[in-house]
């Protein structure tokens, strides 16, 4: 059984999805990593463990974190902090996919997908735990995907049918999609985090470069879902 936190980043051009998997059995000492990383801030910088995470805002040095004044170079150099927490989380799986801005239920299909796949080889179950805002189209989605879900044949047709798709469900996750505000859920700023990372490296911008996020997606080596696309080895799922 997995916890599946889902959250996306996006500008004019790409819309990124990424999808930390949390074993049920891990997810408190999970949690409890997290929660102590956000007390060492508490301690170091002042940012209340109450302070929502989020990426943009964050590394962009608007909203004020703490009484003191938290520099734009420190709050980098706390996400990609972050980034290595996720990485040594016990158990921790991460999806990513990225695709054109306009193609984002095509994407969220996608990574459902291979979800639900990983799933299947590992004999696992999972729920899905989203950010707060597109609760109708995901809602939908899982559950259109749970009857009806054309898969087309990797050798273009399906050897024991003669067809071109064959229909296969989602049978590995449980219910719709959960939604929290990602202020109640360290989880999903972490993976809100995972997933502007990987905005950042495929479309640098120069005033995030001279922190280095453009390589700062790197740091969740660890934990990547390589088998998630055989054409990719960071298995990044792609139109």
């Amino acid at each position: 059984m997995h916890l599946i936190y889902i959250d996306d980043s996006a500008d004019e051009k790409l819309c990124v999805f990424s999808a930390l998997a949390v074993p049920a059995n891990e997810w408190r000492e999970a949690f409890n990593r997290v929660r102590s990383f956000r007390r060492e801030l508490k301690r170091t910088d002042g940012i209340s463990v109450h302070v929502e995470f989020h990426a943009w805002k964050f590394v962009s040095g608007r909203g004020q974190l703490a009484q003191q004044v938290v520099a734009k170079g420190r709050r980098c150099q706390i996400f990609k902090d972050a980034l290595a927490l996720v990485a040594q989380l016990p158990g921790a799986r991460l999806f990513n996919v990225v695709f054109p801005a306009h193609q984002e239920e095509r994407a969220f299909e996608r990574l459902l997908n291979r979800i639900n796949r990983t799933l299947q080889v590992s004999d696992s179950r999972a729920v899905l735990i989203c950010d707060e805002g597109k609760e109708v189209v995901f809602t939908r989605l899982v559950r259109r995907m749970g009857v009806y879900n054309p898969i087309p044949s990797s050798r273009g047709v399906w050897a024991d049918t003669g067809e071109r798709t064959r229909n296969l469900p989602l049978d590995r996750i449980i219910e719709d999609p959960l939604f929290k505000r990602s202020e109640q859920s360290y989880f999903i700023q972490l993976v809100d985090f995972c997933a502007y990372a990987l905005l950042r490296r495929e479309r640098p911008v120069e005033s995030k470069t001279r922190y280095g996020l453009d390589k700062a997606f790197s740091l969740l080596a660890p934990v990547l879902v390589t088998e998630a696309s055989q054409r990719d080895p960071e298995g990044i799922i792609r139109p």
